[in-house]
Parts: C-alpha cells; sequence; structure tokens
C-alpha cells in the first residue's frame, strides 16, 4: 500500500511518538510517580478534571502512553489495522471515526472506572478494529466468503488484547467503548451505503457531546473535597516544621485549621450522590475527620491551659486514627512530587536501649528491678528523642523527650496507680513554664509556675478545696488519722515565714523558716529523738569531707596527669541516697578526652552526701563541679 493511502495513519504514529518523546523530556524520568503525575499533568484522562472543565483531556489522552512497550504495541496496532482503515474510508473519515472512537472509549472509561489515570491510543484502536469488522463482513458477504474466519480472527486478536491489558493493567471499559463506537460507526456508513463520505459522524458527533455533558459529576465534588482534606493536612504538617512560634500563633493556625476540617466535613455532606465503591472510604473519612478535629481541639487547650496533659489526649485520638489511614481511593495523584533534603551535617547514629532500674533511678543489670527504661542512645551513650519509663509490672511511668541526655520538652509523670503525678516541660533539664502536681488519688494538686522565678499559682488539698489562690493562701497538710502534718503559708507564691511540721502521732518533727521562698533556717526532731539543725545548703548534695578538701583532690588529679590542653570542663550529675554517683552530662566541654577524664576523677573521688529534706531525710539531688585543666 502506498504512503499517501496511509498519510494520517503514519502522521497520528509520529504525533504519538513526539508526544511520548516530548513527555519524556518535560518529566525527566520514567520512575514512578513522577512520570504518571507528569502524564496527568499533561493531558492524561481522569474523571475529577475532565468532567470539571478540562474537557481536551477526552482527546489529549489518545498521544500520552504510560511506557515503551506500551507505545511500540499501539503503534504496531495502529499501522496494521489504521492503514486498512484509511485505505477504505479515505483520509478525512478515517480522522473522524479514530477520533470519535476515542471519544466512545473516553466515555466508557468514565462510566466504569473510579478515578482511574488513562493514557494510550488503544481506545481509539479498537475503534479501528470495530469498524474494520464491520466493512470485512460486509465484503465478504459480497463476494459470497464465509465470514467466520473474520469472526475467529477477531476473537484471537480481543483475547490477546484482553491478556495484555490484564498484564499492563490497561483500561479494557475503554477499549469496549471504542469497540463498540467502531461497530456503531461502521454499520451506520453500511446503512449510508458509503465508506467514504461523513455523514452520520455529524449526528454522533453532538450526541457523544450531550453523552458526556449528562454523566454524573461526583468525581469531581468528590475529589475537591478530598484535597481540601490534603490542603489541611499539608497546612498542619507546615506548622509542625515551623520553629519558634508563639503560643498565639499556633493557637491562631489551630482554629484555622478546625475551621478547615469543617469545610470539609460540610463538602462531604452535601455530596448529593456517591457509588457503593466510595461508601467505605466516606465511612472512614467521616471517622477521620471527626478524629482530626478533635486531636486539633486538644491541641488548642494545650496551648491555652498550658496543660500537656492533653499530650496523652493527642496521642489518643493519633492511636484512633490508624484504622482509618487505608483508603481504597486515595486521591493524592496532583499532590507535588517533594524531593528528600539533603542534611549535609552528619547525623548521629542511635540504637535503641532498654535499660533496668532500681528504686533510686540507679542503673543495675536486669531484673529484679523497679523501672526500665526503653529509648535510644548515641554513640557517647546520651539518651535522645522520646524516651518512656517503666514500672517492673510494665505499666508506664514517663513519657517525655530528650537531647544529648538531658530533658528537653513535654513531660508527663504517672503514679503505679496509672494517674498522673507530675505534667510540664523542661528546657535542658531545667523546669521550665507551667507545671501540674497531681495528688495519689490522680486530682490537681497544684499549678506552678518556673518562669522567669517559681511561683506557686494555685494549691488544692486532696479533696479539691483551694488553699492557695494566684500565689496567696495558707496550706495544710494532714496525716491519713486526720492529724496535722504540716502547715505553712505562700507569699507572693513562694513560701513565706514559719511552716511546722507533725509527726503522725502528733509530736513536733520541724520548724522552717523561709524568705521569698528560700530556706533560711530549720531544725527537725526525729521520732527516735534525732535532733537537726540546717539550712538551705542541705537540700543540695555536697562532698563528704568539704568542697574545700574536694576541690584540693581535684587539683592533684589533674596535676598528675600533666594535660597538654589547658582550660575548663563543667560537669552536671545525679547523687542518689545511695551515694551514687549518675548521670554525667558535660555542661561547658574543653576535649572529648579530657570531658571523659574528668568524669572519671569525679566517679573515682570523695565521697558525697545526698540532698536531705527536712536535715536528715536522704533523696536524689543534683550537683556541678568545674575540673581546671
Amino acid at each position: 500500500m502506498q504512503i499517501r493511502q496511509r498519510v494520517v495513519t503514519l502522521s497520528l504514529m509520529l504525533a504519538n511518538m513526539l508526544a511520548f518523546a516530548w513527555s519524556r523530556h518535560a518529566i525527566g524520568t520514567f520512575e514512578d510517580p513522577a512520570w504518571t503525575q507528569g502524564l496527568l499533568l499533561n493531558g492524561a484522562e481522569f474523571a475529577p478534571l475532565t468532567l470539571d472543565t478540562q474537557w481536551y483531556r477526552l482527546f489529549t489522552h489518545l498521544f500520552l502512553h504510560g511506557n515503551l512497550m506500551h507505545l511500540a504495541f499501539n503503534m504496531y496496532a495502529l499501522f496494521t489495522v489504521g492503514s486498512e482503515v484509511e485505505r477504505i474510508t479515505g483520509p478525512i473519515k478515517f480522522l473522524w471515526i479514530y477520533f470519535l472512537c476515542g471519544f466512545t472509549a473516553s466515555l466508557a472509561s468514565l462510566v466504569f472506572n473510579l478515578f482511574a489515570i488513562g493514557v494510550g491510543a488503544s481506545g481509539a484502536i479498537f475503534g479501528l478494529f470495530g469498524f474494520s469488522l464491520v466493512a470485512q463482513i460486509v465484503e465478504s458477504r459480497k463476494q459470497e466468503k464465509p465470514i467466520a474466519p473474520l469472526l475467529i480472527n477477531f476473537i484471537i486478536f480481543l483475547g490477546v488484547n484482553l491478556l495484555y491489558a490484564k498484564a499492563l493493567n490497561a483500561d479494557n471499559a475503554a477499549h469496549m467503548g471504542g469497540l463498540a463506537g467502531g461497530i456503531v460507526l461502521g454499520i451506520t456508513s453500511l446503512f449510508n451505503r458509503t465508506y467514504h463520505q461523513v455523514k452520520a459522524e455529524y449526528l454522533i458527533l453532538p450526541l457523544l457531546i450531550l453523552l458526556f455533558l449528562s454523566l454524573p459529576r461526583y468525581p469531581v465534588t468528590y475529589f475537591k473535597f478530598f484535597q481540601e482534606i490534603l490542603a489541611t493536612e499539608d497546612s498542619a504538617q507546615a506548622l509542625f516544621k515551623r520553629p519558634n512560634l508563639s503560643d498565639e500563633v499556633y493557637v491562631k493556625h489551630f482554629k484555622q485549621m478546625d475551621a478547615a476540617w469543617d469545610t470539609a466535613q460540610q463538602m462531604l455532606d452535601a455530596q448529593p450522590y456517591l457509588p457503593e465503591a466510595l461508601h467505605q472510604d466516606t465511612f472512614r473519612l467521616r471517622k477521620y475527620i471527626a478524629l482530626r478535629r478533635l486531636e486539633n481541639n486538644f491541641r488548642i487547650n494545650l496551648v491555652e491551659k498550658e496543660s500537656y496533659r492533653y499530650l496523652d489526649s493527642i496521642e489518643w485520638s493519633q492511636q484512633q486514627m490508624q484504622p482509618y489511614y487505608q483508603l481504597d481511593y486515595p486521591l493524592t495523584q496532583l499532590l507535588p512530587i517533594r524531593k528528600k533534603e539533603t542534611d549535609t551535617t552528619a547525623q548521629p547514629l542511635l540504637y535503641p536501649v532498654k535499660i533496668w532500674y532500681n528504686d533510686e533511678w540507679e542503673e543495675v543489670p536486669g531484673p529484679p528491678a523497679a523501672f526500665y527504661r526503653i529509648g535510644q542512645q548515641d554513640s557517647m551513650h546520651l539518651w535522645q528523642g522520646w524516651v518512656r519509663d517503666y514500672y517492673s509490672n510494665g505499666a508506664i511511668q514517663m513519657k517525655g523527650f530528650y537531647t544529648d541526655g538531658r530533658k528537653d520538652g513535654a513531660f508527663l509523670y504517672y503514679s503505679n496507680r496509672n494517674t498522673y503525678e507530675q505534667a510540664g516541660r523542661y528546657k535542658k533539664e531545667i523546669p521550665v513554664g507551667k507545671w501540674e502536681v497531681f495528688h495519689y488519688n490522680g486530682t490537681l494538686k497544684s499549678e506552678e509556675y518556673y518562669e522567669p522565678e517559681y511561683f506557686m499559682k494555685n494549691l488544692w488539698d486532696s479533696l479539691g478545696v483551694l488553699r492557695v489562690k494566684e500565689g496567696e493562701g495558707l496550706v495544710q497538710r494532714y496525716h491519713p488519722n486526720g492529724v496535722l502534718a504540716e502547715q505553712g503559708a505562700y507569699l507572693k507564691g513562694k513560701k513565706e515565714g514559719r511552716w511546722i511540721g507533725y509527726h503522725a502521732n502528733g509530736q513536733m518533727y520541724f520548724e522552717e523558716y523561709f524568705l521569698n521562698g528560700r530556706l533560711v533556717r530549720g531544725r527537725s526532731r526525729t521520732t527516735e529523738g534525732l535532733q537537726f539543725v540546717y539550712d538551705e545548703s542541705s537540700l543540695f548534695p555536697m562532698p563528704e569531707a568539704g568542697f574545700e578538701n574536694y576541690t584540693n583532690y581535684l587539683r592533684n588529679a589533674v596535676r598528675t596527669l600533666n594535660p597538654t590542653e589547658h582550660g575548663m570542663v563543667k560537669i552536671w550529675f545525679r547523687v542518689t541516697v545511695n551515694r551514687v554517683l549518675t548521670d554525667f552530662q558535660v555542661d561547658q566541654s574543653l576535649a572529648p578526652a579530657l570531658d571523659a577524664k574528668a568524669i572519671e576523677l569525679l566517679k573515682a573521688g570523695p565521697a558525697w552526701l545526698p540532698a536531705r529534706d527536712h536535715g536528715h531525710r536522704l533523696r536524689n539531688g543534683w550537683s556541678t563541679v568545674v575540673v581546671v585543666f
């Protein structure tokens, strides 16, 4: 067959190949999801866009292909059947048949597929096969040839294509729609007794346009609803990545997101019709939106009330969302593809760790133990990221965030009765902002502030009676047997004046005097008759032999080392009631080797006395030592 008899066929093939080459150049890769998203942006069939305002996708998708094999197979089929149909009809009618069959293929795909991305000329090519089948049957009858071989060949062709379609996830609805369009056009041409003139096609085109306009638009409205969800999620993620925002700005954004979730819910409720295939997704999304709004309100309450207990509520709501993440139709096709950010800074390797502790939070080899901690440590054995502590029975004892081994973020503490003990925030191990303290029965005991200095704002007794209000009030605490245990006053948020305490048998326990929250002096007497006189220094650990002797020890130890570098290393550490020095942290570093040597000197040095309440009752405490090299 001469080239001039297949000029349109060859032109369509060239257009498809050029479109494929241009797509590869514009997208830059064949890798998904970038390739598929690029095809979508460049004109692929997609019901939410085609049925909205981008009707041109009915035809542009005919020139796009999913991969090289897809293109090669379609171009071979187009050359084979297109040459024959163009010979029969001529170039003008051939173009009408090709694009009308592509139109019917698109309509079938829009009706029978849900949110599929369609590309390829196969729908139009199936239409050419349908038209060719009718023409060949008519020709065989004129020449009195049997039509069975034609039907058998067509069935074989159809079967091969269906197998190919299944292998490459092709659009069979579009194939059958194009085939039906070709058969109809072949029959109408037969009735018109001509395969060359364009007649019935002028009527079929407006009919197809009316069919397109009459298709339900729920893919459009549902897609817009889903994009509202994605936009709100994206806004939330962007907010969490913005550092150093004020509480007022956070609350403002959270309230805006709450309005956005409300808009998404209204858009879903306004859907006039949704097919059964979307019912499961809409059920999940209703639950998801409700939980997102609930989580959002928890975040607002956390900031406005400065109550970190809401972190548990946020965590609970996020856990409840888990079953609703998986959707049958996650409409993320138009989300921008974000390139992974390259971080040139070296990230420390983190190792999962589980460590056991005794009652005084001293590390022990393993059970039996009072507590255990699960988290991650770096190569220097410093805790990094989220850490959780548990009682030996597995009940939660603490949730918190560490940076370089220091408490640095929100912390929640729990009693062994699964009630709150404390909730607040640290900044490099120092309590900051508002802290909530709770009675053993879980009721709120106090609201205390640590910035710019300590301030007891409100305090309630175990029955819920407010004893200190806005920093002013008298505190009375009782033993379980009803005997007065402690009594004193708060003034301007701090302990002030005389505080007295009694043993459970009614005997005097302690008498302490405070000035602007500082312990000036105190004396106490145990039930065994031992007496103690003390001041504020007793509240902190100290070397057993005194600071002067301890300083001499460090000076002599450093002198024997004869270090080549000179400077100071400041070490922060905890002294337990068992006189164990632990949890060493370098406040001021000189060099890694000298930092480690300074810690070794502290561990090997003279003993320390723990901190003491009321002059005698041992408790854990923190201290700082400077080692001068």
